[in-house]
């Protein structure tokens, strides 16, 4: 995790825990956070080539629609504005995401699979 991350894993642990995630799931959000966004809550990435931007350290993805006004975090009040007011927004939609699609989103091959249905995405299906 690099360095400038500091007491940032905390807040993500704590925003997955508010959501029932175990101990492993909390730090793999931890680790996403990392990877995705260097624990920067404000981050955004616009690809030119998809033409997609996606949202704060988790990289919460606008294209895939999740904003639209009855998806996973649309439905939820959260805007690609909202989730970069801070570290603890950010964590709190991503955990909202993950509460829906379990590891989907930022687990090849990327998407939306409600855990109810039986993949987490951790090849358990």
């Amino acid at each position: 995790m690099p360095a400038k991350c500091g007491l940032v894993p905390t807040e993500i642990a704590r925003q997955f825990a508010n959501d029932g995630a175990d101990p492993a799931t909390q730090q793999w959000a931890v680790y996403i956070a990392s990877r995705e966004g260097g624990c920067d809550y404000t981050s955004v990435n616009l690809n030119d080539e998809t033409r997609d931007d996606s949202h704060c350290t988790f990289q919460l993805n606008a294209l895939a629609g999740m904003f639209e006004p009855t998806a996973e975090l649309g439905r939820r009040g959260w805007t690609v504005d909202s989730v970069k007011s801070s570290l603890a927004a950010c964590a709190d939609a991503a955990s909202d995401l993950w509460t829906f699609c379990g590891r989907a989103p930022w687990t090849p091959p990327y998407g939306c699979t409600p855990p109810w249905k039986g993949d987490l995405g951790e090849g358990d299906a």
